[in-house]
């Protein structure tokens, strides 16, 4: 009888720290900076966070997520419009686009959060770092590495990637 009684105990603690564990993960900022490779883009893959995989539409943001930056590091336009709106993919010649993209790599590529802000209609919260040689780094940011911060709306289903409102996009050198 001790012996179960200890063994449930024990069961208890451990259901508790795992419950305390669980939380503690969840209060941790989602979008908390990570360690950045010494050199180069890292890995191309969308790393995603748990609150964002538990989201209904985290698999299908994930997978176009995927699938958008697979299309810049691959310098495929088709497969961009792909993952786009035909009015984000209207914003881009496919010239123009090739040339913003040549010497671009994006990696440690990471989906923190989704919203739904209305019927349809999402914002995935996505950081990411891009390597390029340094003049064709964006006007007033001309250097090799970019640190990116970005508000992704997208919009239905599957969910592809629309236009984005001014101000939704922070950058910096890192």
């Amino acid at each position: 009888m001790t012996l179960v009684v200890v063994l449930l105990v024990l069961v208890g603690a451990l259901i508790g720290v795992a419950g305390l564990r669980l939380a503690q993960m969840r209060a941790v900022p989602l979008a908390a900076p990570r360690a950045l490779p010494a050199s180069g883009a890292g890995s191309t893959s969308v790393e995603v966070s748990t609150d964002a995989w538990a989201y209904s539409s985290g698999p299908a943001v994930t997978d176009v997520l995927n699938r958008y930056f697979d299309a810049i590091n691959t310098k495929n336009y088709a497969a961009w419009t792909a993952t786009v709106t035909p009015a984000r993919a209207g914003q881009q010649s496919e010239a123009a686009w090739q040339q913003g993209y040549a010497t671009t790599v994006d990696g440690t590529i990471r989906l923190s959060r989704i919203d739904e802000v209305s019927p349809g209609h999402l914002v995935a919260l996505v950081s990411y770092l891009s390597v390029q040689r340094p003049e064709d780094g964006p006007e007033g940011l001309k250097t090799s590495r970019i640190c990116w911060r970005e508000s992704i709306p997208l919009t239905g289903e599957p969910p592809r990637i629309d236009v984005g409102k001014n101000g939704s996009i922070l950058r910096g050198s890192c």
